[in-house]
């Protein structure tokens, strides 16, 4: 009786290490896997944050760029009405 009682624990102790063994795999493997898409969502992120600011530095430098153009139109401007006066 003790003998059975032996191999029944043996038997047990032996399913439960393999359904340890199954499960601690599936867990490191979702682990793993939660860690791979919390790192790839930071680097998304990153690379919008670094989008974003690079579209706003162009949009200010066009701003720039225009605005000197039209400092630059209204200059020939003047030049042009200057010229028309001395002309007269």
């Amino acid at each position: 009786m003790i003998d059975g009682f032996v191999i029944i624990s043996i038997l047990a102790l032996m399913f439960l290490f393999f359904y340890w063994y199954s499960y601690s795999t599936v867990a490191s493997e979702d682990k793993k896997r939660a860690e791979i898409w919390k790192k790839r969502h930071q680097l998304e992120e990153a690379f919008n944050k670094r989008m974003k600011e690079r579209a706003e530095m162009r949009r200010q430098k066009f701003e720039k760029f225009m605005n000197r153009s039209k400092e630059i139109q209204q200059e020939l401007m003047r030049l042009q009405k200057s010229k028309r006066i001395q002309h007269n």
